[in-house]
């Protein structure tokens, strides 16, 4: 399977963007060491530093693999980096200027990297870079949607052959395992990149019954039991039994681009409470997908789930139990929880191209979880839907 890359025009205008936003931030540059952000802004991943100068050309300095990353990167300096003592001198030439004001990915890098950077820079100071980055990264062009929509069909056809799977499974693991060869047969890496310190994905969680429902420390509503406690979220033992929801709540990945998508289904119908809930998610996703328009309030979409969720009388349980996360969506691309989130505090507008996971849920202890997600990007007109399989409950 041929990927589809991202070319150096693709890449500068990225660059542009973040030299832009430096400028008017007063920094002299900024150094990226995150695979994500080294991916994004020169088109590889390997152990290195980006440096991006507030003007001119940025370097990439490679400590492992530098064959790899002259073969992948769309930046033309690339040297390699022996020594981090070398940085200051490397980045200083770049720059044909000592740089005193750099921009740093301070959500992410370890503090025993940062004192370092300090020992080696003692009269720079540093800022973060990070939401400079990340609020660039939020707006798709047209290649990254491009990607994305490939996901969604990829994950489309998955979600087709998941009656087959469940017929031949006995478990949460079984389901899964059917489920992820067949994302890794189309591409899938098998990691769901991530952005938040301690956060970890694979493909997601399936969840069967009463695993749904399993109380979670993972950052989204539910998190399934797992296998242990050793990696306390997604797929365990949990057999799947008739007249209980088997939640598919998995990520698929087109080069390197993840569409983020959720289905319930069920060996014969549920129960009423379920169905009736389920049916008021849909609701919801559908509401929040006409109403997010560019200018639009991100706390105001949150506040009209709950409102629909309140009157239908479904508040408790509503994206958690016992605790319930503040949220209804969030953003997804490179990774899955990139900007923006749609929650009760969000003090922003809704810009077109930015791309976002709505997956609206509703938990019963001890029985299981039922909701629904898909990923869609903000247009003029509303949301547009990327994933196509229907919404209507899977009842085999």
């Amino acid at each position: 399977m041929q990927p589809v890359l991202p070319d150096r025009e693709e890449i500068q205008g990225r660059i542009s963007r973040l030299q832009a936003g430096l400028a008017e931030q007063g920094a002299d540059g900024a150094l990226l060491v995150q695979k994500v952000d080294l991916y994004y802004f020169s088109g590889t991943d390997q152990d290195a530093h980006l440096w991006i100068p507030v003007s001119g050309e940025p370097l990439l300095l490679v400590r492992k693999s530098l064959e790899r990353a002259v073969r992948d990167a769309r930046v033309d300096r690339i040297s390699p980096l022996e020594s981090l003592r070398d940085l200051p001198e490397r980045m200083e030439a770049a720059s044909q200027a000592p740089p005193r004001r750099i921009g740093l990915e301070l959500d992410v890098i370890p503090a025993a990297l940062y004192l370092q950077y300090g020992r080696l820079l003692p009269e720079a100071t540093f800022l973060d870079v990070s939401p400079l980055a990340r609020s660039i990264r939020m707006i798709k062009s047209g290649y990254e949607l491009s990607r994305m929509r490939a996901a969604a069909r990829v994950a489309d056809r998955l979600y087709e052959k998941i009656p087959a799977f469940i017929r031949e499974s006995g478990n949460e693991t079984e389901l899964a395992i059917r489920s992820e060869a067949f994302y890794r047969r189309h591409g899938h890496p098998g990691l769901s990149r991530t952005r938040a310190f301690n956060m970890e994905s694979i493909y997601g969680h399936i969840m069967a019954g009463p695993g749904g429902a399993e109380p979670s420390g993972t950052v989204g509503p539910t998190g399934g039991a797992g296998l242990g406690p050793w990696f306390s979220q997604g797929a365990g033992w949990t057999p799947i039994r008739p007249g209980q929801p088997v939640m598919v709540d998995y990520t698929a990945c087109v080069d390197g681009y993840l569409s983020d998508q959720a289905r319930v289904f069920s060996i014969g119908a549920l129960p009423g409470k379920m169905q009736r809930a389920y049916q008021v998610m849909v609701e919801v996703q559908d509401d929040l997908a006409e109403a997010g328009r560019p200018g639009v309030r991100a706390g105001d979409l949150y506040d009209r789930a709950r409102r629909i969720v309140e009157r239908a009388g479904l508040l408790e349980g509503f994206m958690g139990s016992p605790r319930p996360v503040p949220f209804v969506g969030h953003g997804v691309g490179l990774e899955l929880d990139e900007w923006p989130v749609i929650t009760r505090r969000a003090d922003f507008s809704l810009r077109e191209g930015m791309t976002l996971a709505l997956e609206p849920k509703v938990v019963f202890p001890g029985e299981g979880v039922v909701g629904v997600e898909n990923t869609f990007v903000v247009g003029h007109a509303g949301m547009e839907r990327l994933n196509a399989f229907p919404d209507d409950l899977a009842v085999l």
